[in-house]
């Protein structure tokens, strides 16, 4: 037997049919913005991500900062 790849917001961890369309798309979202790749504002360095609710922290710098829950505003750290 195949095993078929479910794609979309299906198939974020979590969430099946019993939620509804618009609480996975929301899920969706807030999960994408969380997991996407982000720059260190100090060193540049691709290893920047989140330790905990927010709490964001570059591995090669050790740098540091507190900031939103699933996303870091850097205009507002720089501003």
């Amino acid at each position: 037997m195949v095993s078929k790849r479910k794609q979309g917001s299906t198939s974020l961890p979590g969430l099946g049919v019993k939620f509804g369309a618009t609480v996975r798309k929301r899920y969706g979202k807030v999960y994408q913005t969380l997991k996407r790749k982000r720059r260190c504002p100090s060193c540049g360095s691709q290893r920047f991500g989140r330790v905990a609710s927010g709490i964001w922290h570059c591995g090669k710098c050790s740098y540091k900062v507190a900031a939103g829950a699933y996303d870091i505003d850097l205009e507002k750290l720089q501003g």
